[in-house]
């Protein structure tokens, strides 16, 4: 069937015509504008009824407006890392905290907090709707007489990143009342440790969350590299830098599953060639700038697995590693 914009539709295998019209509010097929394709599996048909009480969740998924997600797909794993330009409602389910719902969307704890006028003092409870946005930063509403350029400055992102998330045609072509997702925006003051005002006085943009806090698994993490020199300053987002030559091994830190495996070099958000590994203990490692990577999504990896090769591509000033840690200090930064 032919989806049409925001027309609920019921799909359903080997029916006709009549069953599809008695039905055709029944169930809504969920729709995400998102980058992303089916895993190849056959889809599998789900018997539907007009009067079923199951979770509509578990319905097929239609992903950039023209594919089905196979129902036997990992979406729970997938969905929240995969590209997504707009923001999602989530409803908050039993055991749900903030920071583990930042964790399962791939975004920091203060967009979670910052999308929903929340601080880190909040309670949240099930049936709460929670707006998440798709990328770590801030939303923001376009006011008269603001400039994209006035925009970037105060969430202290980048206009060129604001343009490549938003499909803006230039920084002229924003519109009063519109919403735009800026990229690594931070909202208000955030206090920074010794180690992020090292990374500014380097060039580095900030860690701006204080990681004090953050679980110290230093045991858990093996050191990525053969040899090279740590910079250890720890910089956005809770990364160091490993420099080495180019083509130099990369390793898994940890045992893990690879949830993202880009090798196009592509700017990426200033990743390039990247790997990102989601590990035991709810922690992820992100490996950036890579020259060549050797995994795809899916692939189990264990401890000092050969991932990729060391490179400088996206927004990389000569062949280094960005190693960064989600939900636990880096043990690697000084």
């Amino acid at each position: 069937m032919v989806q049409q914009q925001g027309e609920r539709f019921l799909i359903k295998e080997g029916v006709d015509s009549a069953f599809i019209q008695e039905n055709l509010l029944a169930k809504t097929a969920y729709a995400y504008a998102e980058n992303m394709s089916v895993d190849g599996n056959q889809i599998i048909e789900n018997s539907i009824s007009a009067d079923s009480q199951e979770d509509p969740l578990t319905y097929l998924t239609v992903v950039d407006n023209s594919n089905f997600l196979a129902v036997n797909s990992p979406a729970e794993l997938f969905l929240p890392t995969a590209q997504r330009n707009a923001p999602v409602a989530y409803i908050v389910k039993e055991g749900d905290s903030p920071g583990k719902i930042a964790t399962n969307f791939d975004i920091s704890l203060n967009t979670v907090l910052w999308a929903n006028n929340l601080n880190s003092k909040s309670v949240i409870q099930p049936g709460d709707e929670l707006i998440i946005l798709p990328v770590s930063g801030v939303n923001h509403k376009v006011k008269q007489g603001e400039t994209l350029s006035a925009i970037a400055s105060k969430y202290k992102s980048s206009i060129d990143e604001i343009i490549s998330f938003n499909n803006l045609k230039d920084e002229s072509s924003i519109q009063i009342g519109q919403e735009l997702i800026i990229p690594g925006g931070v909202l208000g003051s955030v206090s920074a440790s010794a180690s992020q005002k090292n990374s500014s006085s380097s060039g580095l943009k900030a860690m701006e969350e204080d990681t004090s806090s953050w679980p110290n698994d230093k045991d858990f993490f093996a050191y990525p590299v053969s040899g090279g020199w740590n910079k250890g300053v720890l910089h956005y987002y809770n990364a160091v830098d490993i420099i080495n030559s180019c083509g130099s091994p990369i390793y898994a830190a940890a045992d893990g599953l690879v949830i993202e495996a880009k090798g196009s070099g592509a700017y990426n958000l200033g990743y390039g060639n990247m790997v990102k590994i989601q590990h035991y203990n709810a922690t992820r490692t992100v490996y950036g700038h890579l020259s060549e990577v050797l995994v795809k999504v899916g692939d189990k990896v264990y401890q000092g697995d050969l991932i990729g090769r060391m490179g400088d591509t996206g927004n990389a000033n000569g062949c280094h590693l960005h190693f960064e840690i989600w939900e636990a200090q880096n043990p690697f930064a000084k």
